[in-house]
C-alpha cells in the first residue's frame, strides 16, 4: 500500500515519484507480484513472463522497459498514420498503402490492415 501511495501522489513531479518508488522497492525488497499489482493499478502493460526470465528485475528495470515499449509503439503508430495520410494525399490505393506500411514499418499485412483501419479515411 505504501508503494501505491507513493505512485499516486500527485504533489511530486513524475521523476521524483518514480525515484521514490524505486528506492522504496529496493529498500523493502518488493516482490514481483507486488510490482505486477502496482503496474495493474497504474494501468501499465507488462510482460510478466519476460520479467520472470530476467530474474531479479527491480522496479526501475520493469517500468523503464514498459516506458520504452510504449514510446516505440507510439512512434510506430505515428509513422503509420503519416504513411497513410500521405498515401491518400497522393491518391494511392489502399493496397498500395498497405504495401508501403509493410515495407516501411516492417510489419505483417494484418498489422498494416489494423493501422489502415485505425488511421484510414473516416466516413462521416
Amino acid at each position: 500500500m505504501n508503494l501505491l501511495e507513493i505512485l499516486l501522489d500527485k504533489n511530486n513531479k513524475l521523476s521524483v515519484t518514480r525515484e521514490k518508488a524505486i528506492n522504496y522497492a529496493r529498500e523493502h525488497k518488493v516482490e514481483k507480484s507486488v510490482i505486477m499489482t502496482v503496474a495493474g493499478a497504474a494501468n501499465c502493460k507488462m510482460d510478466y513472463n519476460r520479467m520472470l526470465k530476467k530474474g531479479d528485475a527491480d522496479m526501475c528495470t520493469v517500468f523503464e522497459e514498459t516506458r520504452k515499449e510504449g514510446v516505440a509503439q507510439g512512434v510506430t503508430q505515428g509513422r503509420a498514420e503519416e504513411i497513410i495520410e500521405t498515401g491518400y494525399e497522393f491518391g494511392l490505393s489502399e493496397d498500395d498503402i498497405l504495401a508501403r506500411l509493410q515495407k516501411k514499418l516492417n510489419v505483417s499485412l494484418q498489422k498494416a490492415q489494423e493501422y489502415l483501419a485505425m488511421f484510414g479515411k473516416k466516413t462521416v
